[in-house]
């Protein structure tokens, strides 16, 4: 009796903490999530472009590894950071780091509603 309740103790102590270390292992991967908005700003020295989301500015980081992208979902061409402009409207994916959104790929167009041809 005495060898079977140390066991379940150990057997339940060694549950608790895989579910503890799968929860902090869960807080600490990055969310995949979208930005989209109105640029406001596009600084190429701190790899960052900040939007308009409702009435609040929100930040978005890219890389070298970065896809761009101009026009809309059904017609787009890949181009660089250097055509995007104040005031078009930007559809970015990748992944939350806090509340900034780090992008893998970011498509914009002059204003939202609007086509490229």
């Amino acid at each position: 009796m005495r060898r079977s309740a140390f066991s379940n103790f150990v057997l339940g102590l060694s549950f608790l903490l895989a579910l503890t270390l799968g929860a902090i292992a869960a807080e600490n991967k990055p969310k995949p999530g979208k930005l989209n908005g109105t640029v406001r700003t596009v600084n190429k020295d701190t790899s960052t472009i900040t939007v308009r989301k409702g009435n609040a500015d929100r930040q978005i980081v890219f890389d070298a590894n970065t896809k761009f992208t101009q026009g809309t979902r059904g017609s787009s061409k890949p181009v660089s950071i250097d055509e995007l402009k104040e005031g078009w409207y930007v559809n970015c994916a990748g992944t939350f780091d806090g509340i900034k959104l780090v992008a893998k790929a970011c498509r914009f167009r002059e204003e939202r509603g609007t086509t490229q041809r």
